[in-house]
C-alpha cells in the first residue's frame, strides 16, 4: 500500500445468500432484458468457465446484458445492495478478474454488436467484443485496428489496459486509438468519453484498466492494412538461440516503425501454415518479422530476407498471411480455452547478455507448454507522452511475456515454484513496470508499479474517488480511491 497522505473509502461489499440473490433478482426484474443465470441453472457451469482453467469461481449471479441499460440496471442494483460486483467481457483475465465468489457477474458476452465507417475509418464495437468480431468486420474493407495476439481475447479488457499487439510499433495501443468511449459509471450514468467531453476520465480510461466503469461502446480509429501481411520467419534450435537473439538484440533499435521484429521461444512447436512436420513439438526459437503496411511493397521482401538471416536458422521463410483471419489467429490453438496458464510479464530497457543467458536456461529446461515472448514495441507507442494517459512505462523498447500452461493440477505448485525462481533471478536486469493485463492474482505487490508508480497511481485514485467513490468497481488490479481529507481540503 502507498503512503499519499491522504484518506481511502472502502466500502465491504456483500457476497449473494439466497435472501439476498432474490432481492438482486427482484431489482433486475424491471426492465432487465438479458438472461439471469444463478448456481442452480442448466448452464451456470458453462457461463462461469473462463479462459484460464486454474479459475474456478463460483459467482452467486451472472446478469447477462443485451445492452447498455441492461448494465445500467445492473450496477444500481448492486450499488444499491452493496453487492460485490465483477465485469466479464471476454473472460481473458489471466488472474481470473471476471467472476467474484458469491457475487453478481456483469457479463457483456452478448454484447457484440460492430459497426464500421468505412470512409471514416472509424469502428463502433460493444463492450463484449472479443478481438475477432472486430478483425471480421474490418478485414473485408482493407482496414485493421490496433488490437492483440490472441483473436478470442476480449476487447474491453485488452483496450482498457493498454492494448498492446502486432501492430503498435505503426499505430500505437488500443488505446491510443479510442476516438471515444460509452461507459457506464458506478452510480448508473452513461456517460460519453473523449478528449472534449469528460477528458479526464478519458485520460483514466486508456489504461486504469476496469476501474472507472462498464464501457458498453468502444468508438476507435481504423488504419489501412492489407487484408494480407508479409511475415518472415526463421527457426533456431536451443544451441542456436543465444546467439540468434544477441543478434535481434544489437539489429531490433535500429529497424523502422513500419517492422515489428518480435521473439518467441516455444516449448513445443505448433502446427503452423510454415512449420514443416519435422519440426513440429520441437523446442525451437522463432523470429518472426512484420511489415506493417503494403504487402506487395519491395520493402517488405527486402526487409524480411534480411531478418531472416539472423544467427544460424534450421529454417527460414517468408509468407503472405490475411492479418485478420491470419496472423491474429496464429496462435488460438496454442492459447486455447482451458488450460491452466500462468504468467510473468517484464519491461525490458536492454535485450541483455545476462537476460539472454537467464531466458535461454529457462526456456531450456522448463517443462510445461507455452512460451516466452519478446515483444519489440517503441514506434508509435511513444508518440504518446508519458502524462498523456493513463497507460505507464511508453518507453520501454522490449516487453519479455512469459505465457506458461499445462493441464494436470498436480504440477501446480512444482511449476508455479519453477517460474517464480525464474522471476526472481530475472528482476534485478529488468526495467520499472509491469503491463497491467498481465499481472497474476499473486503479483498484488506489482500492481502500482504497472500503474506508473505512487505518483500516477495517487492521480489515478482521486479519479476513481470522483466517478466511483466507494470502489464499487474493485475486482480487477484495483485503484483505490483516493479521498482528500477534510484538513487537506481546506488548507
Amino acid at each position: 500500500m502507498i503512503d499519499t497522505g491522504v484518506n481511502r473509502t472502502v466500502v465491504a461489499a456483500r457476497a449473494l445468500d439466497e435472501t439476498l440473490r432474490a432481492q438482486l433478482v427482484i431489482e433486475l426484474s424491471s426492465g432487465f432484458k438479458g438472461p439471469l443465470i444463478h448456481p442452480d441453472s442448466a448452464g451456470y457451469d458453462v457461463a462461469r468457465a473462463v479462459w484460464n482453467g486454474m479459475i474456478d469461481k463460483h459467482p452467486g449471479l451472472i446478469a447477462r446484458c443485451v445492452d447498455t441499460k441492461d448494465v445500467v440496471i445492473a450496477v444500481n442494483a448492486a450499488r444499491r445492495l452493496g453487492v460485490a460486483v465483477a465485469v466479464r467481457g471476454g473472460g481473458h483475465s489471466v488472474a481470473g478478474k471476471s467472476h467474484v465468489d458469491g457475487g453478481l457477474t456483469i457479463d457483456l458476452s452478448l454484447m457484440r454488436r460492430v459497426q464500421v465507417d468505412v470512409a471514416q475509418h472509424v469502428v463502433h464495437a460493444e463492450g463484449g467484443c472479443l478481438l475477432k468480431d472486430l478483425d471480421e468486420a474490418t478485414e473485408p474493407h482493407g482496414l485493421a485496428v490496433p488490437l492483440g495476439t490472441v483473436s478470442e481475447t476480449g476487447l474491453g479488457g485488452l483496450a482498457l489496459g493498454g492494448g498492446a499487439g502486432w501492430l503498435t510499433r505503426k499505430h500505437g495501443l488500443t488505446c491510443d486509438n479510442f476516438h471515444s468511449v460509452e461507459v457506464v459509471t458506478a452510480n448508473g450514468e452513461i456517460v460519453e468519453a473523449s478528449p472534449e467531453r469528460h477528458p479526464s476520465l478519458f485520460w483514466a480510461l486508456r489504461g486504469g484498466s476496469g476501474n472507472f466503469g462498464i464501457v458498453t461502446r468502444f468508438t476507435l480509429r481504423a488504419h489501412r492494412l492489407g487484408p494480407p501481411m508479409r511475415i518472415g520467419v526463421s527457426l533456431y534450435r536451443p544451441e542456436d538461440a543465444a546467439q540468434a537473439l544477441g543478434e535481434y538484440a544489437a539489429l531490433a533499435p535500429t529497424l523502422p516503425r513500419i517492422v515489428g521484429w518480435h521473439g518467441a521461444l516455444k516449448r513445443h512447436m505448433p502446427p503452423l501454415p510454415f512449420v514443416p512436420d519435422h519440426l513440429v513439438g520441437e523446442r525451437l526459437l522463432m523470429l518472426f518479422s512484420m511489415w506493417l503496411a503494403d504487402a506487395g511493397d519491395p520493402e517488405s521482401v527486402k526487409y524480411a530476407e534480411r531478418l531472416c538471416r539472423t544467427g544460424n536458422p534450421c529454417l527460414t521463410t517468408m509468407t503472405v498471411l490475411p492479418f485478420g483471419t491470419g496472423m491474429q489467429k496464429a496462435l488460438d490453438p496454442e492459447f486455447a480455452d482451458g488450460h491452466r496458464y500462468y504468467t510473468k510479464q517484464f519491461h525490458l530497457g536492454a535485450l541483455s547478455t545476462e537476460i539472454v543467458r537467464l531466458l535461454v536456461d529457462f526456456w531450456a529446461t522448463m517443462p510445461m507448454r507455452g512460451e516466452a515472448q519478446i515483444i519489440q514495441l517503441g514506434g508509435a507507442m511513444t508518440d504518446v507522452p508519458e502524462d498523456g494517459s493513463a497507460f505507464a512505462n511508453r518507453a520501454v523498447p522490449w516487453w519479455l511475456n512469459v505465457v506458461l500452461h499445462w493441464d494436470d493440477a498436480a504440477c501446480d505448485d512444482a511449476y508455479f515454484d519453477q517460474t517464480r525462481e525464474f522471476a526472481v533471478k530475472l528482476t534485478p536486469h529488468v526495467a520499472p513496470g509491469a503491463y497491467i493485463n498481465s499481472l497474476n492474482a499473486d503479483e498484488a505487490d506489482r500492481v502500482v508499479d504497472a500503474y506508473g508508480g505512487p505518483q500516477k497511481y495517487t492521480r489515478l485514485g482521486r479519479l476513481k474517488a470522483r466517478y466511483d467513490p466507494h470502489n464499487l468497481f474493485r475486482i480487477n488490479h484495483n485503484i483505490e480511491p483516493v479521498h482528500l481529507s477534510t484538513a487537506a481540503g481546506s488548507r
